[in-house]
């Protein structure tokens, strides 16, 4: 039989030009998801639905709803100071992956009895935006809708907050946790009106996170989770806040984390650290991630309340606005 001398040239070609072909999609998928996250339209109509206004001791814990999208419906609960006597600052907080709004309850009575506002959308996926039966399957393959929906709806949320008399519109901060601070970074990063940030349980890089979180040194040396993590974290780079973070300089920055986190590397926070803009403060936290410290939660709340009033004072006497603090 002949053996055609050409067919190694032939074999090394064809893969050479599928590696090309995978190398242009990648960068075709990068692109258009960054050019997706940075897009903002604010001409559909909002649509407010108010559904509940209590009062609490301090607060009125209100649940209202807007359209993130045409007939997208984004469940919202708040907790506004009962005594406030002028338009007050407000927080949008975005949770981390596993969480609800049902949580504000427990930190609203903190958060306004410094005088601010507290404005929590509901995650796709999470609490009343869960789709009844939704398997593990169809919850990864939605993943990346969760992700554009975090960091589209906060902005949306800005246009209620806006509109409301009781809220100074200069004056809005974010405040995210975990997935909640990650998409958090594009979200300030692409909206100015959102004058400072808090980061709690951030990272970025998420190659360096893969391959250097904790969590990797229980698996199994020939876990699956070892092969998937990678590629996931390339499919997830047009979403890597460390693209993104050093968009929202000046704007002041506190990170918050944590000394023993088994999910998020030091190497990744401080990646991310690095990468931002000043003015930016971090702050270490002796607990673990998955299954915080009560004491450790409850100084990461006071710290950032405290970081944020300090703040807020510095914005009203700079800005020389007629308005009596707290």
């Amino acid at each position: 039989m002949r053996i055609t001398k050409h067919k190694p040239v032939r074999g090394l070609i064809i893969i050479l030009v599928c590696l090309a072909a995978l190398a242009a999609a990648k960068l075709a998928w990068n692109q258009a998801n960054i050019h997706a996250l940075r897009k903002y339209d604010a001409r559909p109509p909002l649509n407010v639905v108010q559904q509940s206004s209590l009062q609490k001791n301090g607060y009125i814990l209100e649940e209202f709803t807007f359209e993130g999208g045409p007939g997208e419906i984004v469940p919202v609960m708040a907790a506004i100071p009962s005594n406030a006597g002028q338009a007050c600052p407000a927080i949008i907080f975005l949770y981390g992956i596993g969480m609800k709004i049902g949580f504000v309850d427990k930190i609203a009575e903190a958060v306004t009895q410094e005088g601010f506002a507290l404005f929590v959308p509901e995650q796709l996926n999470r609490g009343k935006r869960r789709p009844k039966g939704l398997g593990a399957v169809e919850e990864i393959a939605t993943f990346r809708q969760r992700i554009m929906t975090t960091i589209r709806d906060p902005r949306r949320l800005i246009d209620v907050i806006e509109k409301r008399p009781d809220i100074d519109s200069r004056r809005i901060y974010l405040w995210g946790a975990s997935f909640g601070a990650m998409t958090g970074c594009s979200v300030m990063a692409y909206d100015p009106r959102l004058k400072a940030g808090i980061l709690t349980l951030c990272g970025g890089d998420f190659q360096k996170m893969a391959r250097d979180t904790a969590i990797r040194k229980t698996l199994p040396r020939f876990s699956w989770l070892k092969l998937a993590a990678p590629v996931a974290a390339s499919l997830l780079r047009p979403f890597d806040p460390i693209l993104h973070i050093a968009r929202i300089a000046p704007r002041p920055l506190l990170f918050q984390n944590l000394l023993n986190d088994e999910m998020i590397p030091r190497s990744s926070v401080e990646a991310l650290y690095n990468r931002a803009g000043q003015p930016k403060q971090i702050r270490w936290y002796d607990s673990p991630h998955n299954h915080p410290v009560k004491d450790a939660i409850k100084q990461v709340v006071l710290d950032g309340l405290a970081w944020l009033k300090t703040l807020d004072r510095e914005l009203v006497s700079s800005s020389r606005l007629n308005i009596p603090m707290h």
